[in-house]
């Protein structure tokens, strides 16, 4: 028996990431039907030989806030092996000066590092980061 319409489109719609920039902060996130997430990096000078990248957790209104479940360190050490990674598939060298995500979001299957590897990728091909004045996160 096949899938209605609607189930494939909520489907579709439950499974979307969205490429966001404010304040040079360039966002992604990714909503699905088990567990959203969002991302936020601040691109470093690519001249800089040091590469201390600050860590900053987001505080968004209304959100269960009972428990933290993604740590600062995990975060880095996704974002920064997906950044690794990514250079050297593209051949560039790609710094980032800040890291932006929520502790109340998972951070399970490497999901941060999927995430840094789809922002950076959409940022290289020079697609659209949607400015937002509205959102504030």
């Amino acid at each position: 028996m096949g899938k209605s319409i609607l189930t494939i489109f909520i489907k579709l719609k439950l499974n979307k990431m969205g490429f966001f920039k404010k304040d040079n902060i360039y966002r992604i996130t990714r909503i699905t039907s088990s567990q959203d997430n969002i991302l936020g990096v601040t691109f470093d000078n690519k001249n800089k030989s040091d590469n201390n990248i600050e860590v900053i957790e987001w505080d968004f209104p209304n959100i269960d806030k009972s428990r933290i479940r993604t740590s600062k360190e995990e975060v880095l050490e996704q974002v920064l092996s997906g950044l690794g990674s990514l250079n050297q598939s593209l051949g560039t060298n790609y710094k980032l000066s800040q890291i932006y995500f929520s502790p109340f979001d998972s951070g399970t299957n490497s999901v941060y590092n999927l995430l840094i590897c789809k922002l950076i990728r959409h940022y290289h091909s020079g697609n659209e980061f949607k400015e937002v004045e509205v959102l504030d996160f």
